[in-house]
């Protein structure tokens, strides 16, 4: 356990870098083709089709079950529609940073108290700085940070928006040439602005894998 810790601070500290697996969720641009990407957790189950390019980019899909971002939007069922791009931006020591942006749409019924459910049509600007840090030839380190700026309009009841502030944990461990498993926890407080202003903790879950 020392040696893995002396290994991954060596890493971080002196910018060495392993040809570690490819990264849908981090910095790291692809190298080529196409590649998808699924996962489950909260609030969503999801699905993106990713393609290289610069940016790189991809159409995803997810069926929404909780707060889509992050807290103040307690979703009991939706439909969402998303489309990531990321561009690459540097290679730092041994950091792959990129600059993330998701706009995308929801649709679905939403918790307003009292046991009711209202339609509600929301709309999400996210905009992120993803981070790969390549530790092994099999394992990523993914980092970084996530604004899941969203709009929420809510039949019979007041509009209103949230601003969650999320620092992104996880990793992405090469299982075969083609198949990458994952895991990716965010984090931080989030702020709802409307009649009132409200700050809560906020966070968002998935364990998923990527494959071509």
């Amino acid at each position: 356990m020392k040696m893995r810790l002396a290994v991954l601070l060596f890493t971080l500290c002196t910018g060495t870098a392993f040809a570690g697996p490819p990264s849908l969720l981090g910095g790291k641009p692809m190298s080529s083709g196409t590649a998808h990407q699924v996962g489950v957790g909260w609030p969503s189950l999801s699905y993106e089709w990713w393609h290289s390019g610069s940016p790189d980019w991809a159409i995803g899909g997810e069926l929404v079950y909780g707060d889509w971002s992050g807290a103040f939007s307690d979703v009991q069922i939706g439909g969402a529609v998303n489309v990531p791009l990321r561009w690459y931006l540097a290679k730092t020591g041994g950091a792959d940073i990129g600059f993330r942006l998701a706009p995308g749409f929801l649709l679905g019924a939403i918790d307003v108290g009292h046991g009711d459910d209202n339609f509600v049509f929301g709309l999400r600007g996210e905009i992120a700085v993803p981070i790969t840090v390549e530790l092994d030839p099999k394992v990523n380190l993914i980092t970084g940070a996530t604004i899941p700026f969203s709009v929420f309009f809510v039949d019979g009841s007041d509009d209103y928006v949230v601003l969650p502030i999320l620092a992104r944990i996880g990793a992405e461990v090469k299982a075969t040439e083609t198949i990458t498993p994952w895991l990716l926890f965010e984090l931080g407080p989030g702020m709802a602005f409307g009649d009132d202003t409200e700050v809560d903790f906020a966070f968002r879950i998935w364990v998923g894998s990527a494959f071509r």
